[in-house]
């Protein structure tokens, strides 16, 4: 799985934004979060996108030709980069493992987040583009995190 969103960075970061993506060393701080699950059969997997701001300016510049987008483009850009990397993850998967069944979640937003990540991370693929960071890692929840937050979406 985590080959496949490798693949799925590289395709959207080249063929889309024509940027080359860099494997990066620091995190940063204060990102935007994203979640976008990816379901192979009956198992849900989590994965999380966390984008600097100056991130998502540069990839409005170049998809958007846009400078400065509002708090809910810039959450509507994140929703849609991570669904078009986990997308041509989803794409890449079933190409590879074609008795196996994926399908792709809806991405929700999941607000600002600063470091240290309140998440357990594994899978952690840590990007740079034009000296921008990215983050992008599958989340890892035990089953009592799992009936807590289904509990608090059910408050909603």
């Amino acid at each position: 799985m985590k080959e496949a969103v490798e693949y799925g960075i590289n395709i959207f970061c080249k063929d889309v934004l024509d940027l080359k993506p860099d494997l990066a060393t620091t995190l940063g701080s204060n990102f935007y979060g994203a979640s976008i699950l990816i379901y192979e059969n009956n198992t849900e997997l989590n994965w999380i996108l966390l984008f600097q701001k100056d991130t998502l300016k540069k990839v409005a510049q170049i998809l958007l030709l846009e400078d400065n987008l509002g708090e809910e483009d810039n959450i509507d850009l994140l929703k849609e980069v991570s669904n078009q990397i986990i997308g041509i993850a989803k794409i890449k998967l079933e190409e590879r493992n074609r008795n196996t069944t994926y399908k792709l979640g809806i991405p929700k937003f999941l607000g600002h987040i600063s470091a240290p990540i309140p998440f357990k991370l594994e899978n952690k693929l840590l990007y740079k583009i034009k000296n921008r960071t990215f983050l992008i890692a599958q989340k890892t929840q035990d089953r009592q995190s799992k009936k807590q937050e289904e509990k608090n979406e059910s408050r909603r």
